[in-house]
């Protein structure tokens, strides 16, 4: 089945506006504390953590401020012997390790000890080579809840104060960590460039962390979202001031994009996620959280397609010339795969027309199913390969050899009765042997 994991619950609660990157006289900044309440108080934030450089500004300190109205939720910065990191709702020092394996391993037992602590790293795309957090750091560490897709101080440093690159790489590699825009601010003109939105149950500390733990809110520097939600395979996001939205899958890809306050996609086959980027006015952007896709599938040994049809070797320039109507037209020879208990149960092996020769062949087979709806193909490949199914592509790519079961999956519209499945097969000059493929009706 399809697994959608939607972040947003906007039930029974309300948007509140706050900054988890904040410096003051306490580390770096020009501003003492309680100048800097008074500047986001004034700016109509809801909450806030200051994270001065390796010092823990805890709930305890917070009680000599003012806090004006604010939510002060409790962090640090870790910045000494490595890439800086957030670590927001915390009580207890951290020894800043250059391995920053060890930082994560040591706020993931405080949090499993206290219920307390996440860490989020900040701006990757910092420096002149766009890389105080390179993509393999970030790829191999676990254990940090988000990192800074937006960070506003670096608009005036080198690099870059977006990281959407990496977030995208991170993303369509498994990773699921939420993306956040912070001010990082240092001084009273770097105060409301960029924030988190959340949609908490009440205005407290503990409600607004568990919201962001479950990434229940989305990054804004000016356009404000509405709503986002998901109906079956659909996702509808509204917007109060957006002029133009893309809806991004896997490595970043833009697969709809709307010139209007609003857009609703269907979520596209074989994708991890989707997120949308919004564009106002200026420089005015948000950022939703993404929506993860899974598939929780597995196939017995039996669901494969286990009769075809197959064709004489073709001297057909290049899968591109290949047409579903030749298929029927020349796939005239009944063909088997593996029987099941067999090392290669379920492979089509079409060794016996191609000789391992160079060209292709066409292999044409049939399903039915009870109503229409959507079904899961199951690829298998060690040439190149070119699907369609009731006459449209769903599928072009290049072999693995060997092939191997299941190596892509990709969601198909299917009719009520009778299914015609064809596969172009390029022998990849002689070097190719086979395929496999299952089909099963997921909706």
């Amino acid at each position: 089945m399809i697994n959608i994991k939607n972040p947003y619950d906007l039930k029974n609660g309300f948007w509140i506006k706050g900054n988890l990157h904040t410096h003051s006289t306490r580390s770096d900044g020009t501003l003492s504390p309680q100048d800097v309440i008074d500047a986001y108080a004034k700016l109509g934030y809801g909450f806030l953590a200051f994270s001065d450089h390796d010092v823990i500004i805890t709930e305890n300190d917070y009680k000599k401020l003012n806090n004006n109205g604010l939510v002060l939720i409790s962090g640090t910065e870790i910045s000494a012997d490595g890439p800086h990191l957030l670590y927001i709702d915390c009580e207890k020092d951290i020894i800043p390790s250059p391995q920053r394996q060890e930082v994560f391993n040591r706020i993931n037992e405080i949090f499993k000890q206290t219920g307390h602590g996440f860490a989020v790293v900040n701006h990757p795309n910092w420096q002149s080579q766009f890389d105080h957090c390179t993509i393999e750091q970030m790829t191999e560490w676990v254990g940090y809840l988000g990192m800074e897709i937006y960070n506003g101080t670096i608009c005036r440093l080198d690099g870059s104060p977006y990281a959407l690159n990496k977030w995208d790489i991170l993303l369509s590699l498994g990773k699921k960590i939420w993306g956040f825009a912070n001010d990082d601010s240092h001084r009273q003109g770097e105060i409301g460039i960029g924030w988190n939105v959340v949609f908490t149950r009440e205005k407290s500390s503990q409600a607004i962390v568990d919201a962001i733990i479950k990434g229940n809110f989305y990054c804004s520097t000016g356009v404000v979202i509405k709503d986002i939600r998901c109906n079956g395979e659909r996702v509808y996001l509204e917007t109060e001031n957006a002029k133009k939205i893309a809806a991004v899958c896997n490595v970043g890809r833009r697969f709809s994009v709307s010139y209007s306050s609003s857009i609703e996609v269907e979520i596209p086959v074989n994708t991890k996620y989707v997120r949308f980027e919004c564009w106002g006015e200026a420089e005015q952007m948000a950022w939703t959280q993404p929506i993860f896709i899974s598939v929780e599938k597995t196939f017995p040994e039996e669901d494969y397609l286990s009769q075809w049809l197959i064709s004489d070797l073709l001297d057909i320039e290049s899968l591109d010339k290949a047409s579903p109507s030749d298929a029927i037209k020349f796939a005239r020879v009944p063909i088997s795969c593996q029987p099941a208990g067999t090392a290669l149960s379920g492979f089509v092996d079409t060794r016996e027309k191609t000789n391992l020769q160079k060209g292709i062949v066409y292999l044409v087979s049939e399903v039915n199913f009870e109503k229409q709806g959507k079904a899961l193909l199951s690829l298998g490949y060690d040439g190149p390969i070119r699907v369609w199914v009731n006459g449209k592509e769903v599928f072009y790519g290049p072999g693995t050899n060997p092939a191997i079961k299941d190596q892509t999956k990709v969601y198909t519209n299917v009719q009520k009765g009778k299914n015609q499945i064809v596969i172009a097969f390029d022998t990849n000059e002689g070097k190719a042997w086979g395929i496999f493929c299952k089909i099963k009706q997921v909706m």
